[in-house]
């Protein structure tokens, strides 16, 4: 059996090939890879070959990152050009490492940058930034571009989950001051839009994405098949009933609803497509400050909130409200667990000692 030796900064390596006693100074700067290091050596001297081992270059973690966001791909991402620049700016937060080689990045490395990373960021933004550099180097050694993933094993900060509501009385503030704005047809759509995410909890792409073949009034029925011009988060599309307080409005919308090559329901956008831009807001933002609200980071997203919320307030079912609002686990709309009235309930009154 080897050993590790710490040397100063770093670490030796003792090992024994064919009866001799080696030292070999491995450069590592934790122990974890010196360790990693000598097994590699012990199983090549294991197999015949020669302790040493072979250093490939792998070139940078700059040159590792520009050939991810080229080649990088999966059946999943329903857009590609999208999920690539999003990764590129989660990626610049890399900075300090791009010029490091890939073969000498360390866990230890890892560690240091993404302490000086939360020392200036939110733990959500160091949290996505490691998962996207981890993503980065697990594509690499599958396609034989890195050695090793130094972030595997290193602790990614702890984030909790955003949510923010606006509560029924502030909900139908909103409400009637949209109604109140709805006489251009702009003014009726953002109405609409934000009626259908407060008695739905559509999330915004699939409320732009509705069609009028998505729709029947009369059954009630209300088909969630797109988000914009892609297929829902969830890859699946959902039935839902529809609520009877948004079929007046859908009713007398219709008849008034700019043509569109695809029926959308609301065509707020220009073109030929008529589609609005998936960063738009629409108007909702001043709409909020109109109505004395408070400014919130995802306007449309919040609507979510607030549907799922005052649903489970008002005693609805979790796994109901997990197909309702298209959630692929039911674990992610455990977040809305806490308001149900019947949470924890009498549960804490089970000890007793009187």
């Amino acid at each position: 059996m080897g050993e590790i030796l710490k040397r100063g900064r770093g670490y030796s390596l003792r090992y024994y090939d064919g009866g001799t006693r080696k030292v070999l100074a491995s450069k590592q700067t934790s122990y974890a890879d010196a360790k990693r290091m000598l097994a590699e050596i012990e199983a090549r001297i294991a197999r015949g070959e020669a302790g040493l081992v072979e250093r490939k270059n792998f070139g940078t973690l700059g040159d590792l990152i520009e050939r991810f966001l080229v080649e990088y791909r999966r059946p999943r991402i329903k857009d590609l050009a999208r999920y690539r620049a999003q990764a590129r700016s989660v990626l610049q937060r890399a900075t300090p490492l791009v010029s490091c080689p890939v073969s000498a990045i360390s866990s230890s490395d890892i560690v240091k940058w993404r302490d000086a990373l939360a020392s200036r960021r939110l733990p959500g933004t160091v949290y996505n930034a490691m998962n996207q550099l981890a993503a980065v180097f697990a594509w690499g050694v599958r396609h034989g571009l890195a050695p090793h993933n130094p972030l595997k094993g290193v602790e990614r900060p702890t984030t909790s989950a955003s949510l923010d509501f606006f509560s029924a009385e502030e909900s139908q503030r909103l409400l009637k001051l949209a109604s109140e704005r709805a006489i251009s047809p702009s003014g009726r759509m953002l109405h609409l839009a934000v009626a259908i995410a407060l008695h739905t909890g559509l999330r915004k792409g699939e409320i732009f994405g509705l069609r009028w073949i998505d729709i029947d009034c009369q059954t009630r029925r209300l088909s969630v098949a797109r988000s914009f011009q892609s297929t829902p988060k969830s890859g699946k599309t959902r039935h839902l009933r529809l609520p009877s307080l948004l079929i007046p409005l859908l009713t007398a919308w219709q008849t008034q609803c700019p043509l569109s090559p695809q029926g959308l329901v609301l065509p707020f956008g220009r073109g030929d497509d008529r589609l609005c831009k998936k960063d738009a807001h629409l108007g909702l933002p001043r709409l909020l400050e109109d109505a004395n609200l408070r400014p919130v980071l995802h306007p449309w997203h919040t609507l979510r909130h607030t549907f799922a919320s005052h649903y489970i307030m008002r005693g609805g079912n979790l796994l109901t409200l997990s197909n309702v609002l298209g959630h692929a686990d039911v674990k992610v709309t455990m977040i809305y667990a806490h308001l149900a009235p019947d949470f924890l309930a009498d549960e804490m009154d089970r000890v007793r000692f009187l």
